[in-house]
């Protein structure tokens, strides 16, 4: 059974578990806007001086990452059937990831609908690839257009994070949200971060008024 996590709560990440998948949930409250709900999901790669080392360790919607054609081929799902330029940008063809493959951003879901009750968008995390450099992974969920579509997460209904290991495809841990950042653009769910040896997750909970802009330029 998954633990559920309050603000603040700190947890280890068994030895033994190599690799992450992050699933953002939510149900949009359609009778609330006129326009779909696209909420997104965003890792933040930071180095010991608690900001993103350079650009390409913001893993999100619209990354733009050239990567090299031995790079392309050595990850284990590239296709090469499918992507036979070996100068094909692989973030913008297949998903957005860090240097080092070791996350995965998610495939965009722009409406919610994409699973009844389950995870909508999800981001994978390989823990033995993560750079030396990385201290700690800020995971963000944010709301597309939400000036624009005059949206905040008090428009969303059962908003969450949850946290798998991956290979035995079984929740750790999840953290909802509650009604204190209904007037929120992006919140600031959770951190994975190095202690020593061992990586720890937390429950952060730290909302934003101005969308993903909010948490970039607090870590950029």
């Amino acid at each position: 059974m998954a633990l559920n996590l309050v603000k603040g709560q700190t947890e280890s990440i068994a030895s033994s578990i190599a690799k992450l998948r992050v699933g953002l949930g939510w149900e949009p409250n359609e009778s609330l806007s006129s326009y779909e709900f696209d909420l997104d999901v965003s890792a933040f790669l930071l180095g010991s001086h608690g900001k993103v080392i350079n650009e390409n360790y913001l893993v999100f919607y619209n990354s733009e990452l050239r990567v090299l054609p031995n790079e392309l081929f050595a990850f284990e799902n590239y296709n090469p059937l499918k992507y036979p330029d070996r100068e094909e940008d692989y973030r913008l063809k297949t998903r957005p990831v860090d240097p080092e493959f070791s996350v995965h951003g998610s495939i965009d879901d722009t409406s919610g609908n994409v699973s009844d009750g389950g995870d909508d968008e999800n981001l994978n995390i390989d823990l033995t690839k993560v750079s030396k450099q990385v201290h700690e992974i800020i995971i963000v969920a944010s709301i597309y257009e939400h000036e624009i579509r005059r949206q905040n997460f008090g428009q969303v209904d059962d908003s969450y994070i949850s946290i798998y290991d991956e290979k035995q495809n079984h929740m750790l841990y999840k953290y909802e949200l509650n009604e204190d950042f209904s007037t929120c653009t992006a919140i600031e769910f959770c951190r994975i971060y190095r202690r020593g040896s061992e990586w720890k997750v937390q429950a952060t909970g730290i909302g934003h008024n101005n969308g993903l802009n909010g948490p970039i330029s607090k870590y950029i």
